[in-house]
């Protein structure tokens, strides 16, 4: 019985190596995330290979091995094949991501626009940054913010002739959109022509800097043709109130622009208020301010009576506060208490004259 037993405890061992040697192996080379709107998964890396299906922004899975340019992964529903690298991204960044997005829903939407061409939605102001995604044209975007940082020309981003090549500085907003994640193509074109706050889209939120000049902004007729005829570049505007008019409604803006190069440490440097005058039936511009070093964001509010109210912090070493309500057509700077008129700018309300 004793040798009966020396004898079956090593086979027992070995049985027991061997099963373990033997075990399915499910060890990863660690996580990604698929960082572009469909990324095909692939039976392999061979000229000869089908696609198995397509993953989806924002979709997590396992990373198996690497060759060459390509990643094979397996799903979260236990698919596997292989994706190109590039269209993966790392955990690290995917939680910078995630946090970026985190503060971008907290800030207060400054314009809305459409990117002009393809573009990379970067992680911070930077060409050289690292890519979250990237936007094709005409995709509508959620401004929230700017910022400036150095020019430089990268591989996947060339643009055109007819842009300043020689520019030092670059203006850059950080921007919210939506990443596609939909069920089928007919459904990803239609998300596309929504924006970012629509219920029931199945997409996935993202922010990100874009260089502000790859966005046109969506801008109203009035406030489109006054900073025309002004040679000012905008960079916010916001609907102020509305006034009754025989023909309906009509809104009345503020918009507020910069003059001269990209680059500028001033968020802006011009208000403009354009109001409706009903006489006339016409837009006019009510209120002009210059040489502002103004500071996004811009945030709306109301007065004591409801009247429409705005307000920035100046971008200057007193890093003040400065309080405007717009009373019917006039607008008004509520000053603080000491506070003496001129300190830092030129106002002026205008008579009702056509822009």
């Amino acid at each position: 019985m004793r040798r009966k037993i020396l004898i079956a405890v090593p086979l027992l061992a070995l049985v027991a190596l061997l099963a373990w040697m033997l075990r399915p192996k499910h060890e990863t080379l660690g996580e990604a995330f698929i960082s572009e709107k469909v990324a095909p998964l692939l039976s392999g890396i061979a000229q000869v290979r089908e696609q198995m299906g397509l993953l989806h922004y924002g979709e997590r899975v396992d990373v198996l091995g690497r060759r060459n340019d390509y990643a094979k992964v397996r799903t979260s529903a236990g698919a596997v094949g292989w994706v190109e690298s590039r269209q993966l991204m790392e955990p690290a960044l995917w939680q910078r991501s995630i946090k970026l997005l985190d503060q971008a829903r907290g800030m207060s939407v400054q314009a809305r626009g459409r990117t002009k061409v393809s573009t990379n939605l970067r992680v911070q102001p930077g060409r050289t940054e690292p890519r979250l995604y990237q936007f094709g044209r005409n995709v509508p975007v959620e401004i929230v913010g700017r910022a400036v940082a150095d020019w430089m020309q990268v591989t996947d981003e060339k643009e055109g002739s007819n842009e300043p090549q020689e520019t030092k500085k670059e203006d850059w907003f950080l921007v919210r959109g939506v990443a596609t994640r939909p069920p089928g193509e007919a459904s990803a074109r239609a998300a596309e022509t929504t924006n970012t706050t629509q219920p029931g889209d199945e997409t996935m939120p993202i922010a990100g800097w874009l260089v502000a000049r790859f966005v046109e902004l969506d801008l109203p007729d009035p406030v489109r043709e006054g900073a025309s005829s002004a040679n000012i570049r905008p960079v916010a505007w916001f609907e102020l109130n509305r006034v009754s008019d025989l023909s309906g409604d009509k809104p009345q803006y503020l918009m507020a622009a910069s003059r001269g190069p990209e680059g500028q440490v001033c968020d802006f440097t011009a208000l403009r208020v354009y109001t409706w005058y009903v006489k006339k039936s016409r837009y006019e511009t009510a209120f002009i301010e210059n040489n502002l070093c103004g500071q996004l964001p811009i945030r709306l509010g109301k007065g004591p009576k409801g009247e429409p109210e705005f307000r920035f912090r100046m971008m200057d070493g007193s890093k003040e506060e400065r309080v405007y309500q717009l009373i019917q057509t006039v607008v008004r700077r509520i000053r603080q208490p000491g506070e003496t008129a001129g300190k830092h700018a030129s106002a002026r309300q205008t008579k009702p004259a056509a822009r």
